[in-house]
Parts: C-alpha cells; structure tokens; sequence
C-alpha cells in the first residue's frame, strides 16, 4: 500500500489524469476515475467528464494519509 499526505496526492492527481482516467478531490477524499461505459449499471458508477465511469474512493485515515494500492505507484 502506498500511504501519501497532501503533497503526494496533489502530485498524483496532476499525472494520473487523462482522456480515459481522471483523478480529483472532493473535500477531504481522493476519487479515482476510470472511463467506463458499465459504470452506468454499476453501484460505483459517476458521470464525469461528460462521460459514464466507474470510481474509486479513497478516505483520509487516522494517521492523516490516504492509502492506494501499489498499481497507482507508476503515477508517482
């Protein structure tokens, strides 16, 4: 798990985004998109970017950092 304080969550918000994938806060979470027309059936499904998707919430934890999976390193 990567375990990242603001500063890295800014640096990965700033490379992880793209036409098919998106990343952005809302207030104190990190929501990670991923274009994806199933996201219109599916319970983690948002329209973002004038397109249907699927996320994925990431919440600030007791020890004031917000833990990703290890695939997200290669955006740091």
């Amino acid at each position: 798990m990567l375990h990242l304080n603001t500063l890295g969550v800014d640096v990965f918000i700033k490379r992880y985004n793209n036409s098919m994938q998106d990343s952005f806060w809302n207030n104190y979470d990190l929501i990670v998109w991923k274009k994806d027309a199933s996201g219109y059936f599916n319970n983690d499904g948002m329209y973002h970017k004038e397109s249907w998707g699927t996320f994925k919430k990431f919440i600030l934890n007791e020890n004031g950092s917000w833990r990703l999976p290890k695939k997200y390193v290669k955006y740091l």
